[in-house]
């Protein structure tokens, strides 16, 4: 057991303690008084406090986490050896900077919830971010600054037991367009082939006519990722857009049967969930959240509590408040579209808090790392250099046994245009992450 002592005890903390401990270290503590603390001689002892106490392990506090409001914090990163540290309170503690204060601002998201250029589609910028402009956005520093007191602590009590950690992999897969052409109707499949005839698009043209002559859709490459997931036993988790089609949800009706026989034909196979992929519409209409869940619902006949942001449409607190309003357990948007890495410094499940409340909320994070089109569309990376990159965020993951996320398309697999040679990344991806 770990006992804290901190002269005061607030939300944050407690939230920050929980992250850490319980969360990545999977370790037991309490927070205690200063008597409990000054007469335990048998228990791991971590100074939270300004006091200077011996035989202990002492971190001294910044302020943020005994405030209640919101406030422009002033970052200064510093690097020890490969490290990044900041919020420096001491140079006679045993850790300088605030570990518990770096790890509440970045893992709540802080700094999202101040007013930013925002980018085309109103989302925070990887590159407004801390971890970003000081280069640590591919770091999950705060494994590391667990790890770091993990080091410590076992340094000082040489008898401490912790729980030895696994590396975890979840293979994520969002179907925003299930087919390129099956189920969509004669008007909609006729008026797209009318429309690549006009342009001259004698690519289309042809892809087109082989579904009709061959039944072969493009988009339809489930039995690639069904057989990879068979082949190396991964958790395979869908998240599914059942939005009303418009600009930007575009996939097939809930009503189509090609649509309901498929998810069925995915849940149906082993290790693997189904979530719900609320619409982009639904970031301004928020009831079509549960509109969309309740359709999922009743196609699996089962309760839905996984989601994942269509575009990754995530506004902080809104978007994780209208998902808990709709109970959504657990939620898989923490990640950026145009950047590889760690938006919140963590690779492991953690409760959302939300800052505005100044609480813990009832909603668990799972944040991912890579994503098909951060790769192709906005990192330019041909698919050999794609590999090299996913490899090394595997292994950073891996260093830590934190929890490695994949988000993949299955238009991504269809080997045409600019996903040509891209199966054997995700190909590769798989079998290097499901390596334990």
């Amino acid at each position: 057991m770990i006992i804290v002592y901190s002269e005061n005890i607030s939300n944050r903390l407690t939230y920050t303690l929980d992250v850490i401990f319980k969360n990545i270290l999977k370790v037991d503590y309490s927070i205690v008084n200063y008597e409990t603390f000054n007469n335990c001689t048998d228990q791991i002892k971590i100074n939270y406090s300004n006091r200077t106490l011996i035989n202990c392990i002492s971190i001294k506090p910044h302020s943020i986490l005994f405030e209640e409001s919101l406030k422009k914090q002033h970052i200064t990163v510093d690097w020890i050896d490969t490290i990044p540290y900041y919020f420096k309170t001491s140079d006679a503690a045993d850790f300088n900077y605030d570990i518990f204060a770096s790890t509440f601002y970045i893992a709540s998201r802080y700094e999202e919830y101040f007013t930013t250029e925002l980018d085309n589609h109103n989302r925070f910028k990887a590159e407004d971010s801390v971890a970003f402009k000081n280069n640590f956005l591919e770091i999950p520093v705060a494994n590391i600054w667990a790890q770091e007191l993990k080091k410590e602590i076992i340094k000082k009590y040489p008898n401490s037991d912790f729980t030895i950690l696994k590396y975890n992999f979840i293979n994520s897969i969002d179907i925003d367009v299930a087919y390129a052409y099956k189920g969509k109707g004669f008007v909609r499949f006729t008026g797209g082939f009318l429309k690549a005839l006009v342009q001259l698009n004698f690519s289309e043209v042809k892809n087109r006519w082989n579904y009709i002559y061959k039944n072969e859709d493009l988009y339809n490459t489930y039995a690639k990722i069904i057989k990879l997931q068979t082949q190396f036993n991964t958790k395979n988790l869908y998240f599914l857009n059942l939005g009303d089609y418009a600009k930007l949800d575009k996939n097939i009706s809930y009503k189509k049967k090609a649509l309901t026989k498929l998810i069925k034909q995915l849940i149906s196979a082993p290790n693997t969930t189904i979530g719900i992929h609320p619409s982009y519409a639904s970031n301004i209409d928020y009831q079509k959240i549960k509109l969309e869940k309740d359709r999922l619902e009743k196609i699996i006949n089962k309760k839905v509590t996984k989601s994942r942001q269509h575009y990754l449409m995530l506004k902080h607190p809104d978007t994780y408040q209208q998902l808990i309003n709709n109970n959504i357990e657990y939620d898989y948007t923490m990640g950026y579209a145009n950047k590889v890495g760690f938006r919140a410094g963590i690779c492991n499940t953690y409760p959302f808090f939300n800052i505005l409340k100044n609480k813990e909320e009832g909603l668990q994070i799972t944040p991912f790392q890579i994503m098909d089109g951060t790769l192709n569309h906005y990192e330019n990376l041909t698919p050999e250099q794609a590999s090299e990159k996913v490899k090394d965020i595997i292994n950073v993951i891996k260093n830590v046994n934190g929890t490695f996320v994949s988000l993949w398309h299955n238009s991504s697999l269809s080997e045409i245009n600019e996903w040509k040679d891209w199966t054997k990344v995700y190909e590769m991806l798989v079998k290097n992450a499901a390596k334990n």
